[in-house]
């Protein structure tokens, strides 16, 4: 895909649940507003079209522009924008040799090569500027807490566990208990039809035993529904149940950090990038226009206006 690994870290998992449609800007000047930064209608207009000519997915089956392709690439900005700031701050320069090993990198992604040069330009920056503040800013472990626990589904690591029942009735009576206070692995162990019942509902990578999953990789093999609710699951927090057709019903609980922590310094720890550009968006004057979004200050990302 155009897009690096971990070029959309910050942004919302919501945007994927989304299938409006939407064309180009022309009731304001600027598409969005960084502090004293912006970004214009027409240069917008330039790296929406120019990523859809490199990306035919962009469009739905009406031929008009997916609307969560235009909100990827404004949150893209928006994080780029706080990524550089950091870095500007702390006086440190991104250099031509970052720009050109972020450019070979990105010569080997899917449809980069078909982009035209302002898009080429735009993901440049962002790789480059992701990879010089994951270089130069240390993550300690206040750091990693504070992102976790404030995004912990857009961290990078997932640490979940989760209760499968096969119908409404059971679940029910699961948020019933839990409502109450009862233990969100005990139940697990008792009732849950899921593999993961043994461990407390504690969904684990296979290969490495890790009890988080790697962002990317979790998010490509759940289903919408589930990446659903993971949109509003706090931390320590069951999430509403929900059902998976064919599968039965679910509950969730994001892990509290303690119980995870090295799984997610394994999997973030040099993830400078997201930790300074975090800071940096928590204080940050932010503004889109209304047609994409608006920007949420709690969960940090652009959501749907209404």
């Amino acid at each position: 895909m155009l897009t690096p690994r971990r070029l959309i870290l910050l942004t919302v998992l919501a945007l994927t649940a989304m299938t409006t449609a939407t064309s180009c800007s022309s009731v304001t000047k600027d598409a969005v507003r960084f502090n004293d930064e912006s970004l214009s209608n027409s240069e917008f207009d330039d790296l929406l079209l120019g990523y859809a000519a490199a990306v035919p997915e962009a469009f739905l089956t009406s031929g008009n522009l997916d609307i969560v392709v235009a909100q990827g690439i404004v949150q893209n900005w928006i994080s780029t924008e706080a990524v550089i700031a950091a870095l500007d701050e702390a006086g440190i320069s991104i250099t031509d040799e970052d720009r050109n090993a972020a450019l070979t990198a990105l010569q080997g992604e899917t449809g980069f090569n078909d982009a035209p040069q302002v898009v080429q330009d735009f993901y440049v920056l962002a790789s480059a500027s992701q990879s010089v503040a994951n270089r130069e800013f240390d993550v300690n472990i206040d750091d990693l807490k504070a992102l976790y626990e404030g995004q912990s589904t857009q961290s990078g690591a997932v640490c979940l566990r989760a209760i499968l029942v096969a119908t409404q009735e059971e679940i029910d009576a699961v948020t019933a208990r839990l409502a109450v206070g009862e233990d969100f692995a005990a139940i697990a162990q008792e009732v849950s039809i899921d593999s993961s019942a043994t461990n407390g509902g504690a969904l684990q990578d296979q290969a490495s035993g890790s009890a988080c999953l790697e962002q990317s990789n979790f998010e490509s093999q759940i289903t919408p529904e589930f990446l659903t609710a993971l949109t509003e699951a706090k931390v320590n927090h069951a999430t509403a149940s929900f059902e998976i057709p064919t599968v039965g019903w679910v509950v969730l609980l994001v892990r509290p950090f303690d119980e995870v922590a090295d799984d997610v310094a394994n999997l973030i720890s040099g993830d400078g990038a997201v930790a300074a550009g975090r800071a940096v968006l928590q204080d940050a004057k932010i503004w889109i226009s209304p047609e994409y979004g608006h920007w949420d200050a709690e969960t940090l990302g652009v959501v749907a206006v209404g």
